[in-house]
């Protein structure tokens, strides 16, 4: 009785999602994690006991809720942790384009979550949400597919490291940032000196999404004009591989130059 009576009240804290209207994500468990350790620790110190006899199935089925909270909250932090990182790369137009069977299995996962979060905001009882089987069940299908999603989108992006290999010198978030502005060439600014050594700028004039190359800018900025007509076209990937091919033709013809004028 003691044990059960010090759930009683217990609720899950569930906060607001950036401030979203009506989406919810779970707050800290540790208070809860403590209880329920404790409480695992005392039953499994009730069973050994040999004046058990009486009350065993009473404790055992108590028991078994326990560990069902217990696997029900990992399950649900696990996906949570999961969702958060995919809602933000989802949430953007260009990603959704580029992978739209994932981006179509996502939506699904991301109503269930809010639909699930919002009847738990309704009522947070820990011991009521917790025992529920079917969200247990609900949680690790969606883990299954959230891990196939986070699969695909590396697959995803191994291809586009393939295409143009200096993105291996960029992090999967910083390339993820890249590839949901293509539309935005000033997207990839912020990245060049990791692709690029010392490459700190690209000189760009003409329209927003499809301008002009001009130049080169290092870190102490040095300016080195580039092959004329260079425009950024297609793909990122695949103009950041023309650039790279200028840089070599721009740089080759400056030394020409500079040994023609050395004297």
């Amino acid at each position: 009785n003691k044990i059960v009576k010090n759930w009683d009240g217990v609720d899950l804290m569930i906060n607001p999602y950036k401030d979203v209207k009506e989406v919810y994500i779970m707050g800290s468990l540790e208070e809860i994690n403590i209880l329920l350790d404790d409480s695992l620790v005392n039953v499994a110190t009730i069973l050994s006991s040999r004046f058990v006899g009486a009350i065993r199935d009473e404790v055992e089925g108590l028991n078994e809720k326990l560990l069902t909270i217990q696997d029900t909250l990992d399950e649900w932090l696990t996906c949570q942790r999961n969702w958060i990182y995919l809602e933000s790369i989802f949430s953007a137009g260009d990603i959704k384009k580029q992978l739209p069977k994932e981006s179509k299995k996502f939506e699904e996962v991301d109503k269930s979550w809010k639909d699930v979060m919002k009847k738990t905001s309704d009522n947070p009882s820990c011991m009521k949400v917790g025992q529920s089987r079917q969200l247990h069940k609900t949680f690790t299908n969606h883990n299954k597919t959230l891990d196939e999603i986070q699969k695909n989108l590396e697959n995803y992006l191994e291809s586009k490291r393939f295409a143009f290999p200096r993105f291996y010198f960029l992090s999967n978030d910083e390339l993820l940032m890249i590839l949901s502005q293509s539309k935005d060439p000033l997207a990839v600014q912020p990245h060049l000196r990791k692709c690029f050594d010392n490459l700190v700028e690209l000189e760009m004039v003409g329209e927003s999404s499809t301008p002009d190359i001009l130049a080169m800018i290092s870190g102490e900025n040095e300016k080195i004009p580039m092959p004329p007509n260079l425009k950024v076209r297609d793909t990122v990937e695949m103009w950041l591989k023309k650039v790279e091919e200028a840089m070599v033709s721009s740089l080759r013809l400056n030394l020409k130059d500079g040994l023609k004028l050395y004297n």
